[in-house]
């Protein structure tokens, strides 16, 4: 079990998934996974005509802190990620990791000081992510990328904090300011009924650094 471990998260476009894992790579990273994903236009005109779901790769990495500060650095300098709609970056500390093998020279770990914004995870029935995507959006947010999951396949359904996982998920995930979370939760909730049995689930955490978010 390892601690000083972070989550490292790229969204980018679409097929861009793995150069970012091999730039990565360079920086001392080990793997990482790519999921295929859909992002959502800002602008209002594309959203009119239909055209404001974009194909996104979402790239996981977990890693030591000091690692994955670095990584981060050095792909969001390659993929040029201070630019706008060159994609976004972010990364959040773990409190325990499994199943990641033991570097053999490590730093101290120290605890960083989160940032100003906070990543917003809401699993919903497959279909449903643009009512939350909608709610998020009224309430402030910019956006956010939607996941194609799968839960059991077979005859058995599994639960999960209480929820029924069937065959169909959206994983919605929207990078937002501390300030405007609670009212973008809130609002999702309203929309969503997240309190009644099984209409899904939402949680927040904070970030220790983003890049690309304007």
């Amino acid at each position: 079990m390892l601690k000083g471990m972070d989550l490292l998260g790229f969204i980018v476009r679409h097929a861009e998934g793995d150069e970012v894992i091999r730039l990565a790579a360079k920086s001392g990273i080990k793997g990482g996974t790519v999921f295929k994903g859909e992002g959502t236009a800002r602008s209002g005109i594309l959203r009119k005509l239909g055209m404001d779901i974009i194909k996104r790769d979402l790239v996981l990495i977990v890693a030591p802190s000091a690692v994955a500060k670095k990584a981060m650095n050095d792909v969001a300098e390659k993929k040029q990620l201070d630019k706008k709609n060159k994609g976004i970056s972010f990364r959040l500390p773990l409190n325990k990791v499994l199943g990641v093998v033991k570097e053999e020279k490590t730093e101290t770990y120290e605890k960083e000081q989160t940032g100003m914004y906070q990543a917003i995870f809401v699993i919903v029935d497959e279909g449903e992510s643009d009512r939350v995507l909608e709610a998020a959006n009224e309430a402030g947010s910019q956006g956010g990328t939607v996941i194609h999951a799968h839960g059991s396949g077979g005859k058995e359904t599994k639960r999960v904090f209480n929820m029924e996982i069937e065959p169909e998920k959206d994983i919605v995930l929207i990078l937002s300011r501390d300030e405007i979370t609670d009212g973008i939760t809130r609002a999702i909730n309203k929309e969503m009924n997240l309190e009644e049995p099984n209409a899904g689930i939402l949680f927040t955490t904070d970030l220790s650094e983003t890049r690309g978010i304007f």
